[in-house]
């Protein structure tokens, strides 16, 4: 039986996870390190510690040789804080959790996150209050595409769109106004993948 890790492992393994996947082969020491903001001794200690707990493979005497000892069926995604599907929520609120979602809800590599939803206005897109919202960090989404965006120092979910350095925030709620503002006053921060909701 696999040995329990601590929460940095569990980071590592997840990206290492999502990096094959995107890739179709591992990544480096450098890779790690860079990601994580390691030194490569840092990183390769992360590594031993996977092997060892029997979570991956490693050859020693080649580059890129990390293997998963079995490819796991999910991975935990940090929870930054709440976003607002109505108003908009004062930026983050720090929340230290972490929510764990099926590995084939990834698209490829990147920065996973999730924000717990607050507010009706996406219930139909089917985004309800107090659900999951899992994000991939990235900071251009094209036209129609759902979106984490910063916009008067709030952040907020809703549909994207921008034309003539004009942006609409459309809300999914019939009983809603968009936003329309100018595009320098917007910033997105995330484009949503999935949707995790939890029953009690």
């Amino acid at each position: 039986m696999n040995q329990k890790l601590t929460r940095k492992q569990q980071r590592v393994l997840d990206f290492i996870t999502s990096f094959i996947q995107q890739n179709g082969y591992s990544p480096s020491i450098r890779d790690i390190a860079k990601h994580f903001k390691l030194t490569p001794r840092g990183a390769h200690i992360h590594v031993i510690a996977l092997e060892k707990k029997g979570y991956i493979k490693k050859n020693s005497n080649k580059s890129r040789s990390i293997s998963l000892v079995k490819r796991p069926e999910s991975i935990s995604v940090p929870v930054k804080g709440k976003i607002s599907a109505g108003q908009g929520i004062e930026m983050f609120e720090i929340i230290d959790e972490e929510i764990e979602i099926p590995v084939r809800m990834l698209k490829g590599f990147g920065d996973y996150f999730a924000l717990k939803v607050e507010g009706d206005s996406m219930i139909d897109a089917h985004i309800l209050d107090g659900d999951f919202v899992i994000l991939r960090r990235q900071y251009k989404v094209s036209n129609g595409q759902i979106a984490a965006v910063v916009y008067k120092d709030k952040i907020t979910l809703k549909r994207f769109y921008l034309k003539d350095n004009k942006v609409v925030l459309k809300p999914e709620n019939s009983n809603m106004e968009p936003i329309i503002c100018s595009a320098n006053e917007v910033r997105v921060i995330g484009k949503i993948i999935g949707v995790i909701r939890i029953f009690d």
